[in-house]
C-alpha cells in the first residue's frame, strides 16, 4: 500500500482525505477525513515502537537489543512521542522555512534538518534527559529549554567548526571550567575553547571574564545534526570533533 500524500504537487496545500472505498464489495464513503497520527512514523520510527512494546518499555533491556546508549533510546523515544502528540512547531515559524545560497555547508545541515523535524527537535547530552530546541521566531537560529531568551544562531554555528577545523579538527568545549566560573584566558578557560572562543566573538566578552555556559547546547545540537561528534572528558575536559564531511566546505 502506498503512503499518503500530505501536500499537494501542484500547488503545495495540504490534502484531505475525501472517499474511502472497500476493496471487497466496492463501497464508496464520502467525506472529509483525518489521517491518523501514526503515520507519521517511518519505518524505522515503526520498528522502534515494536520493540519499545516487546520489551514491555523496558529502557535497559531496548539498550542492549539497540547497541545505544540510555540517551539515544529516550532521544527517540522523545522524537516518537512528539510525533504522535502533534507537538511540532507553529506553522507560522516553519513555513516556508529553507536554506539559502548564501548559507555554508554547515548552517544548510541545520536548517535541512530541523525542518525535516517539523521545528523542534531534542539534543543529545552526554548525561541526564535530552534537552528541547526549537526554530526561534526570528528564524535566525534556535532557541532552548536551557537558555531561555537567547538564540543558538546560524553565524556561531558556523564560526565554532570553522574554529575546530583550523585547530585541526577537534576543539574543546570548555563548559565545565564555564560553570564553575574560570575567567577567559585563564588555563581552565583558554581561548580556543568553544566558551571562551564565542563569548569574546559573539556576546561581547573580554580576556579576565567570566561567561556562561553556552557550548553544551552549540556542541549538542551539531552533534545532533551530525556535523561534530561530542566526546566526555579523557583527562583535559570535553570537546568535539568535526565530522569528516565537514572538514571543509563545498
Amino acid at each position: 500500500m502506498s503512503a499518503v500524500l500530505k501536500i499537494c504537487p501542484a500547488c503545495g496545500n495540504e490534502l484531505h482525505i475525501s472517499e474511502l472505498s472497500c476493496a471487497k464489495c466496492g463501497i464508496k464513503i464520502q467525506g472529509n477525513f483525518v489521517a491518523e497520527q501514526t503515520s507519521e512514523l517511518n519505518p524505522k520510527e515503526w520498528e522502534f515502537v515494536k520493540m519499545f512494546l516487546r520489551t514491555e518499555g523496558n529502557l535497559s533491556k531496548m539498550q542492549l537489543l539497540r547497541n545505544e546508549s540510555y540517551s539515544g533510546i529516550k532521544n527517540t523515544l522523545m522524537l516518537i512521542n512528539q510525533k504522535l502528540e502533534g507537538n511540532s512547531m507553529n506553522n507560522n515559524v516553519i513555513e516556508n522555512f529553507s536554506s539559502g545560497k548564501e548559507d555554508s555547508k554547515v548552517v544548510r545541515r541545520l536548517k535541512e534538518k530541523i525542518v525535516e523535524c517539523g521545528g523542534k527537535s531534542y539534543m543529545p547530552v552526554l548525561k541526564g534527559e535530552p534537552v528541547p530546541f526549537w526554530l526561534s521566531s526570528s528564524q535566525n537560529g534556535f532557541e532552548s529549554q536551557g537558555l531561555r531568551g537567547v538564540v543558538l544562531e546560524w553565524k556561531v554555528f558556523d564560526a565554532i567548526v570553522k574554529k575546530a577545523r583550523s585547530l585541526g579538527g577537534m576543539m574543546y568545549r570548555g563548559d565545565a571550567a564555564a560553570q564553575s566560573g574560570a575567567r577567559v584566558g585563564s588555563k581552565e578557560l583558554p581561548p580556543t575553547t568553544i566558551d571562551a572562543f564565542i563569548s569574546t566573538e559573539f556576546f561581547g566578552a573580554k580576556v579576565g571574564d567570566t561567561v556562561l555556559r553556552r557550548s553544551t547546547y552549540f556542541s549538542g545540537i551539531l552533534a545532533w545534526a551530525g556535523i561534530v561528534t561530542n566526546h566526555k572528558s579523557q583527562g583535559n575536559g570535553g570537546f568535539i570533533t568535526v565530522n569528516a564531511e565537514y572538514m571543509t566546505e563545498d
